[in-house]
């Protein structure tokens, strides 16, 4: 039987990594670390000014007291008896397309898991536009199919993206990153002793859909799936920058 550990970013009581792990229960031996509370949007931030505390909930089920970049060290260093076979982060309450990949918590957890050598998805809820409602046992359906469909490929050098919209055509495809640029809403407010504070929004974003590209895909009713690559060299305009350096 294959081995999973599954994390998130929404906490480990959020309703999608519980109902993931139920339905993928039975099919394989699953390993849960995900953080005690929500935390959201933290990336692949690691917690390093204060000691971290789990507290074990089930025999395979661990909550942390920090990021999913947390959970998944401590679990593959301290909690799991060996590697797991694939790592899924989610499902998330929220897409995650585009730029969301760089702030996404979800995402973190499974580049982290990409760190260590060992396959990884993200897997992030899109929900129905008409009520915001997520649909999580469609989601956990899909999960599986393409957890069936990736694990034969032994595929560690990358991190695998799905997006599942709450109403889709059931058609999982291939997608690339569209574009959706944020400026971030900036509220201001002062507080009861007349301090001033800000609270960053999400703002509106402006998206580009491209043919191709997982905004696109989802807006159709399809399922996007992308991959994504922990390399942020850009080897074009480094030859340019060694051929500008070499002349003065």
């Amino acid at each position: 039987m294959k081995t999973l550990l599954l994390t998130n970013d929404d906490g480990y009581l959020a309703e999608g990594l519980q109902c993931l792990k139920a339905y993928l229960s039975g099919r394989y031996d699953v390993y849960v670390a995900a953080p005690d509370r929500e935390r959201s949007a933290v990336s692949m931030s690691l917690t390093i000014h204060k000691p971290l505390r789990l507290n074990r909930l089930g025999e395979k089920d661990y909550a942390v007291d920090g990021t999913p970049a947390d959970c998944i060290n401590i679990a593959l260093q301290k909690l799991l008896p060996r590697p797991p076979d694939f790592i899924i982060s989610g499902m998330n309450e929220g897409e995650n397309l585009c730029e969301d990949v760089f702030f996404s918590g979800t995402v973190a957890g499974a580049f982290i898991g990409h760190i260590y050598g060992i396959p990884s998805l993200a897997v992030s809820l899109i929900g129905d536009k008409e009520n915001g409602t997520f649909n999580y046992e469609d989601g956990a359906r899909v999960t599986g199919r393409v957890l069936e469909q990736l694990l034969p490929l032994k595929n560690n050098g990358i991190v695998y993206n799905l997006n599942i919209p709450a109403r889709n055509s059931g058609k999982v495809v291939a997608a690339s990153l569209g574009l959706k640029r944020y400026k971030p809403s900036m509220v201001e407010r002062t507080d009861p002793r007349g301090r001033t504070y800000f609270w960053i929004g999400t703002g509106d974003p402006v998206a580009d859909g491209d043919q191709g590209t997982d905004l696109e895909t989802a807006a159709k009713g399809d399922i996007p799936l992308s991959v994504l690559k922990y390399d942020l060299n850009c080897f074009e305009e480094l030859k340019k920058l060694s051929g500008a350096l070499k002349q003065k």
